[in-house]
């Protein structure tokens, strides 16, 4: 009967310790964001995203496992208060025709306080491949409330890449593998956090 209670003990023991809330503890939780990228890109594991997917830091992953050829700024968006604290957005959208020539078109709209968008009539030569003075002209004296740049990467072997950026933090990042059918897309909501959605055919 004495053997027997020796034996049993260390065994009580060990199953105490494996259940101990302390080694629990150490698991970390995954968010939902991080599964659905693991789903769609378990190339692009990274264990400082698992709790929380940081957007700076995922584009920095995604730029080192498909790596970009080329980068192009689709579009520009700077929203700001102008001298008479009238609300703004001066809009540079860019179109690429061909590998190299790229058509520039200004766009300046006037919000009013219940978020009604009007757009201001541009003359041919602000409006079309402004130079830079143009675009000076309207920011000066103004607050700028927010600056967005769009972006889109091509990447090698038909990987696609998209992103939003408002001055130096990333809003929205799209990646697109082709010819795998498969792509995945983060968003920073406001009320929400991160949310990243995978899509697999």
């Amino acid at each position: 009967m004495f053997n027997r209670m020796q034996i049993l003990v260390p065994v009580i023991l060990a199953a105490s310790i494996v259940g101990s809330p302390a080694l629990a503890s150490k698991v970390k939780p995954v968010s939902v964001s991080y599964e659905n990228l693991m789903r769609c890109f378990p190339e692009l594991q990274d264990e400082g995203l698992s709790f929380k997917v940081d957007l700076n830091r995922l584009k920095e992953v995604m730029d080192e496992k498909f790596v970009t050829s080329q980068s192009q700024l689709r579009q520009r968006k700077i929203q700001y208060e102008d001298a008479e604290k009238q609300l703004m957005n001066l809009i540079l959208r860019n179109t690429f025709k061909g590998e190299k020539k790229v058509e520039s078109e200004l766009i300046l709209q006037q919000i009013d306080a219940k978020g009604v968008i009007t757009d201001i009539k541009l003359t041919e030569n602000q409006r079309i491949n402004p130079k830079q003075d143009v675009i000076n002209n309207f920011l000066l004296n103004t607050t700028i409330k927010a600056d967005e740049y769009s972006y889109i990467d091509t990447k090698l072997n038909d990987v696609v890449s998209t992103y939003l950026r408002n001055f130096k933090d990333i809003q929205e990042i799209e990646l697109n593998d082709r010819p795998n059918h498969r792509s995945i897309s983060c968003e920073k909501q406001k009320d929400l956090g991160i949310i990243c959605t995978c899509s697999k055919k």
